[in-house]
């Protein structure tokens, strides 16, 4: 007979369930140490047990602490905390993340070009999201090309009395110039020989659509297009 679940996998059952939790919080009791494997935990707004039943599902039993609001609000925030990365998680996925408030309700994220925020719109149960270009810092550089002139090269590179040949005359060296991909076109990453979808092409950087994780954020350098359609 199947006595369900021990408390080694209960424990780490909890413990995977606590590093995805989307609030900060401290430990007032720990009981990962038991047979029955729980934890009380203490957040902003609530005092939290953990525990897991015998078919691997965590429980988490809370009680709003003096003054947080209600329990409503509480559901009210989670479920746009939940909205808000499932976004991030199907658009976004491997962009840098630099704030991801449960209380506030709003995820920043940080892609080449611009900083991304997300929030959710209860009203229309949505995500919104708003873009912020980032500033690019001006830095004198000494241009990396020189168009040259015949009057720039030193003269012992010019012969009297001989007719300068087409192939002796120092050509323009343009800046590398990218053709933009179309939404669409597949292409191949070099480092690990997998196929993408371009989803939008950001110059040197580009966002592909995979069927496993989702959508990435690559460099171009790493891509190369591919006969498909």
């Amino acid at each position: 007979m199947n006595k369900g679940l021990g408390s080694t996998s209960k424990r780490s059952r909890i413990a995977n369930y606590m590093d995805a939790f989307p609030e900060e919080f401290e430990v007032l009791e720990d009981n990962l140490g038991a047979s029955e494997p729980s934890i009380r935990l203490q957040t902003k707004t609530r005092e939290i047990i953990l525990s897991c039943d015998d078919k691997g599902k965590v429980i988490e039993e809370f009680q709003l602490r003096q003054g947080a609001g209600s329990r409503e609000e509480f559901i009210i925030k989670q479920k746009a905390y939940n909205a808000i990365n499932g976004y991030y998680n199907d658009y976004y996925t491997g962009a840098k993340i630099i704030k991801n408030s449960f209380d506030e309700g709003e995820l920043k994220l940080e892609l080449a070009d611009r900083t991304v925020t997300l929030t959710y719109d209860a009203d229309t149960d949505s995500v919104e999201e708003k873009d912020r270009a980032k500033r690019k810092r001006m830095e004198e550089k000494e241009p990396e090309y020189k168009q040259l002139s015949l009057f720039d090269l030193p003269e012992n590179t010019i012969t009297p009395n001989k007719k300068t040949s087409q192939s002796q005359i120092p050509t323009q060296a343009k800046a590398k110039d990218y053709d933009k991909w179309a939404d669409g076109i597949i292409v191949k990453n070099v480092c690990n020989n997998k196929k993408y979808k371009v989803k939008h092409d950001n110059g040197n950087i580009i966002e592909v659509f995979d069927n496993e994780h989702g959508y990435l954020i690559m460099a171009r350098a790493d891509l190369k297009v591919v006969d498909e359609v």
